[in-house]
């Protein structure tokens, strides 16, 4: 036979929140003092200098963000992201004993007009966190009619932690929209 027991509605209220917070709860660092931590920044080197993905032509359809961990994983991702590029270029020399590439791909999109930038990052007790920028035109903006997959590259010292990516999309008004 089971009892049961009667618990005030709003003990049940306050007990489901408090199991809630422990477990949805994003992790933040603490210092020894039980203060939140800041992230610490770390540092990044964009394959390609200025403000515009790497290239804004690849051969990765699909939008995805990956950590590179590995000289096999970087030439396997490289004949991939330079498929439609004859010759190919040269794959860029990372030491993955110091570093690891971080890679944000848009995927294809149906006109020119769109970009994605890695814009930073910083670690924090939950890992790496990646900052992304993915950029599209604005409604009725004139584009080029020409199918883009636009990919950008970085290298950050390399981090045995988890990596997450966070992304933020800004749409960008047309040359002298209001």
């Amino acid at each position: 036979m089971t009892r049961r027991i009667a618990i005030p509605m709003a003990m049940a209220v306050a007990v489901a929140a408090f199991i809630g917070a422990a477990f949805t709860a994003p992790a933040a660092a603490q210092t020894k003092s039980g203060e939140r931590a800041e992230p610490v920044a770390v540092p990044i080197d964009r394959l390609r200098d200025g403000d515009h993905a790497y290239t804004t032509y690849s051969g990765i359809a699909d939008s995805t963000s990956v950590v590179v961990r590995d000289s096999a994983a970087w030439r396997q991702l490289w004949t991939e992201l330079t498929r439609p590029f004859v010759p190919p270029p040269p794959l860029p020399p990372i030491d993955f004993a110091r570093e690891m590439v971080v890679v944000a791909a848009l995927g294809a999109r149906p006109t020119a007009g769109y970009d994605i930038v890695i814009e930073g990052a910083a670690r924090d007790s939950a890992g790496l966190e990646v900052a992304v920028r993915r950029t599209s035109p604005g409604a009725g903006c004139p584009v080029l009619a020409v199918v883009t997959q636009p990919v950008d590259l970085a290298r950050v010292p390399t981090l045995a932690v988890e990596t997450r990516f966070r992304e933020r999309t800004v749409v960008t008004p047309c040359a002298g929209a209001p």
